[in-house]
C-alpha cells in the first residue's frame, strides 16, 4: 500500500467495467473506450465511451482517531462519477444498465495495493448536488452514476 493505491483502485474499477461492457453483446468497441477521465474531456464523435471520473477523495471518519493510536495506513473513500458519452442516448442508457448490473455483481473489488477487499456502493446525490458537480465540470448535465469505493488504505 502506498502512493499507488488510488491509481490501483481506479484501474481495477475501469478494468472491471470494461470487461462487463465487452460481455455478449458488447456495448463498447474495445477496452480503450473506458477511460479514467472527466466527461468534460470527451470528444463528441461517433464513438461511445464510458468515463470513470474520480471527483472526490476524503478520509474515512474513523481513520484519524485510529491513526492517533495505531501506526499504519490511513483509510480513504473515493467517489466516482461514471458517465457514458456518445451520439446515441438509447445506447448510453443500455451502458448505464450494464454498469449498474456489473457494480451490483462486483460490490467488492479486490485491490491488494489498496488494502485488499474494497466495498463499492451507490451514492444517492440530491439533484442539486449532482447539478453542482456538473457546473464544476463546466459541462451540461448528463445522466450518470455516482459510486464510492471504501476503505482504500494509503500508507505503509
Amino acid at each position: 500500500m502506498g502512493e499507488k493505491a488510488i491509481t490501483s483502485v481506479s484501474q481495477a474499477l475501469r478494468d472491471m467495467l470494461a470487461e462487463a461492457l465487452l460481455d455478449n453483446p458488447p456495448l463498447i468497441e474495445a477496452t480503450d473506450k473506458v477511460l479514467l477521465a472527466s466527461p468534460s474531456d470527451m470528444p463528441h464523435d461517433r464513438h461511445t465511451r464510458l468515463c470513470v471520473f474520480l471527483y472526490r477523495i476524503y478520509e474515512h471518519a474513523l481513520s484519524r482517531a485510529e491513526a492517533m493510536h495505531i501506526q499504519g495506513p490511513l483509510g480513504f473513500v473515493l467517489s466516482y462519477l461514471i458517465v457514458p458519452v456518445g451520439p446515441d442516448a438509447t445506447h448510453c442508457q443500455d451502458i448505464l444498465g450494464r454498469v449498474l448490473r456489473a457494480l451490483h455483481e462486483h460490490a467488492i473489488l479486490q485491490v491488494p495495493e489498496a488494502g485488499g477487499e474494497l466495498q463499492v456502493t451507490a451514492l444517492r446525490h440530491p439533484l442539486e448536488e449532482a447539478a453542482q458537480l456538473w457546473r464544476a465540470l463546466d459541462t451540461p448535465y448528463q445522466c450518470g452514476l455516482c459510486y464510492e469505493v471504501r476503505i482504500v488504505k494509503v500508507g505503509d
